[in-house]
């Protein structure tokens, strides 16, 4: 059996400020490194045998912390850039307030049609609800047996638990998002697979 452990990156400077980070590479807040440790201390009886990682910032600084607490050298991270978060185009680096006062279609897309969402030179929802199962498959195929920990994004995650789920893109709105370091795991075995857990944040209601 192929266990996956999906971990959301801790807070970063867009999350705090309010504006879309997308691929833009951010600082994390003190904030974010409290939740970091919190997440290493959750994850530190799981048997991690491996950890992915999106290239970005945020998302590496997170999972360096955790490979580092399993003694994985962090030159052993495996980056891939299908676990990045959403490129919205002309959306990433806009503070959410204008976002809703100057897109309002494609806003309401985000909040309550997000298969719809495809604003300016993004690549769209449905090439992140793809390139999450291409994701998922690669994870379960090269990982048989082993402990996964997977540190990505939140629109990322959420469409991967979408395929995990079987469900298609028109049902991503019944996904829930989690919050930064919220932890979510999956298994697989022989074709089989299962959300076994989703959001957990049990480890970070002490942080302020």
């Amino acid at each position: 059996m192929t266990k996956i452990i999906l971990v959301r990156h801790c807070q970063a400077e867009g999350n705090e400020k309010r504006f879309f980070q997308g691929r833009i590479n951010t600082e994390i807040t003190e904030k974010g490194k409290r939740q970091i440790e919190a997440t290493v201390n959750k994850l530190k009886d799981e048997p991690i045998d491996v950890v992915y990682s999106s290239p970005l910032k945020r998302a590496f600084f997170t999972a360096k912390s955790i490979a580092e607490s399993h003694n994985i050298p962090e030159d052993k991270i495996i980056l891939d850039d299908d676990l990045m978060e959403i490129n919205a185009g002309i959306w990433d680096g806009m503070y959410i307030k204008d976002i809703v006062r100057l897109f309002p279609e494609q806003s309401d897309n985000w909040d309550n049609h997000p298969e719809r969402f495809n604003p300016e030179k993004s690549e769209g929802m449905e090439s992140v609800y793809q390139r999450a199962g291409r994701m998922l498959r690669k994870l379960i195929d090269n990982n048989e047996g082993k402990c996964v920990c997977v540190v990505s994004h939140g629109c990322a995650i959420r469409n991967m638990l979408c395929n995990a789920y079987g469900k298609p893109i028109d049902e991503l709105k019944t996904v829930p998002w989690g919050t930064n370091c919220a932890i979510s795991t999956i298994v697989a075995d022989d074709g089989w697979v299962e959300v076994v857990s989703e959001n957990d944040t049990e480890h970070l209601k002490d942080i302020q």
